[in-house]
């Protein structure tokens, strides 16, 4: 590398830095609210927010467009997509095969650690109707299955998951306001971490098929009062 490239390269690798947080900030503030479904993303005022070029924020807006979580409609520009009762229970069921898929290939290599993490995930999982214990309920929920699907050591499959997640956000959470769901909920996972203990793959399969198809079942029985 010669002198001219040398000065150029901590240039290139600090764009692509502030390129990445850019997408991050954007795409944390569509995930927990701060942009709500159906509001304008307009590229001026996201740079203005957030202290970096038009530019920047256009290849964040691109980036999230392709991952699903945002939409670009003519003279409008861009907005944060809104996700249908309809799509949300028809993401749920192809997430219900791939997550049984994720637990029975997590169950037959999960590591005594991973397992200890779940389990302190799950024991500070408290079921109450509290607005802030929903909220660490949410989170803590989101966070085993994440680990869930690292276990599973599947670059495709996480990738596939991962992909699905914004259409579900804001639907599991409210079927958790179902009364009696929260209960639910945590004997659900609270049996998959007993699957994994047991590393018995074939349990753990059917115990997070049944998980992701209670949530299904609660939301289309309840849609009309979700949506």
């Amino acid at each position: 590398m010669g002198p001219r490239e040398a000065r150029h390269q901590p240039s290139a690798a600090a764009d692509a830095s502030q390129r990445d947080a850019t997408y991050v900030a954007i795409r944390n503030g569509i995930l927990d609210g701060t942009y709500g479904p159906n509001q304008r993303l307009t590229e001026a005022d996201l740079s203005a927010e957030l202290g970096v070029s038009r530019q920047t924020v256009g290849i964040a807006l691109m980036r999230l467009q392709r991952e699903g979580m945002v939409v670009t409609r003519p003279n409008r520009g861009a907005s944060v997509r809104s996700v249908s009762v309809a799509e949300a229970l028809r993401v749920l069921r192809i997430r219900e095969a791939l997550e049984g898929v994720a637990a029975a290939l997590a169950a037959e290599q999960i590591t005594d650690q991973e397992l200890a993490d779940m389990h302190a995930v799950v024991a500070d999982m408290k079921p109450t109707m509290d607005p802030e214990s929903l909220v660490h309920y949410s989170q803590q929920s989101a966070r085993l299955h994440e680990l869930l699907i690292k276990a599973a050591r599947d670059e495709t499959l996480e990738g596939m998951l991962l992909s699905l997640s914004y259409a579900l956000l804001r639907y599991q959470a409210l079927t958790m306001l179902v009364p009696g769901r929260l209960d639910e909920s945590l004997r659900e996972h609270r049996g998959l971490l007993d699957a994994l203990l047991s590393r018995d793959a074939q349990t753990a399969e059917h115990v997070a098929r049944q998980h992701v198809a209670r949530v299904r079942h609660v939301l289309e029985r309840n849609a009309q009062l979700l949506g």
